[in-house]
């Protein structure tokens, strides 16, 4: 489940290295790992309690029969309800449903930190960098990134930099790639890959969109401003919608999924793609 760290941090948490000297004087003033610890265990711990009380009241699967039973976002009294009663229904059950990462990736931390293992060490002045080497989430940042890139880089934060690194870069920025093998990694289920591999549609459009219009409309580098507002809805709008299919499995269930919104979230992002390209883009402003 990770986070997943280079084996040269986890040895020097081992051996002492992280902490002393090669004649066993501190690097620094060694900080205290209870709150650190703590911290992020009583975050798991609320994640937990929303996770099994939120997915109670607002199942995406029948929970009686996940695997075979048809999941309630399917059914024929669910597909009944109006649309914006539906959406809001499966956006409210998706963000239960990351609970259950959240609570395990903070576990995780909080398990690091307990050893040392997620603390950054020292700097050459010996001061202390910070708790961030088993920190693989960041709920706050995620729940409201104003874009694709910003959302991918606080989710599962140590497997991206493994990603970007390893893949991203090696293949000279292929998008397909890095997201292909990252559907693999989750394993064989049709819908990871029709999720991972819709990813890079919203990111082409997040990059003409950052062209073409942001340096129209926004104001201001803050992401409560109200263009980052927009950008912030319009991105958790769409991506719950693609996402959906990561949950469900199932290529039939996924589809039948995205069929019952239309799938208003493809047909978007090439519409939204399509015009943006003919859009002349902003004249840079004389410095």
């Amino acid at each position: 489940a990770g986070p997943a760290y280079e084996y040269k941090t986890y040895a020097n948490a081992c051996d002492g290295s992280l902490l002393y000297n090669s004649d066993g004087k501190p690097k620094g003033k060694i900080p205290s790992q209870i709150w650190p610890t703590l911290r992020a265990f009583l975050v798991s711990v609320i994640t937990m309690g929303l996770f099994v009380v939120g997915t109670g009241k607002f199942p995406l699967l029948d929970p009686s029969d996940p695997q075979n039973a048809t999941p309630v976002v399917l059914t024929a009294e669910f597909l009944a309800r109006p649309w914006i009663q539906r959406y809001l229904y499966q956006w409210v059950a998706l963000f239960f449903i990351r609970q259950k990462y959240y609570f395990a990736w903070k576990n995780a931390e909080g398990a690091n930190n307990i050893w040392y293992a997620g603390f950054e060490g020292f700097d050459d002045q010996g001061n202390v960098k910070g708790w961030e080497a088993a920190s693989n989430v960041r709920i706050v940042e995620f729940e409201t990134a104003p874009n694709v890139k910003t959302l991918s880089a606080m989710w599962n934060m140590k497997t991206a930099n493994w990603l970007s690194r390893y893949v991203y870069i090696r293949t000279g920025g292929s998008l397909t790639a890095t997201y292909g093998l990252s559907a693999f990694w989750h394993g064989f289920y049709p819908g990871y890959y029709m999720f991972f591999l819709s990813v890079p549609i919203l990111t082409f459009c997040e990059r003409v969109g950052r062209k073409k219009l942001t340096p129209r409309f926004a104001t201001s580098g803050s992401k409560w401003s109200p263009w980052g507002i927009v950008t912030m809805l319009s991105t958790s709008f769409v991506v719950e919608y693609m996402v959906a299919a990561f949950q469900l499995l199932s290529y039939d269930w996924a589809v039948a999924n995205w069929k019952s919104h239309l799938f208003f979230g493809h047909i978007l992002c090439f519409v939204f793609y399509g015009a943006l390209s003919i859009l002349p883009s902003p004249k840079k402003k004389d410095v």
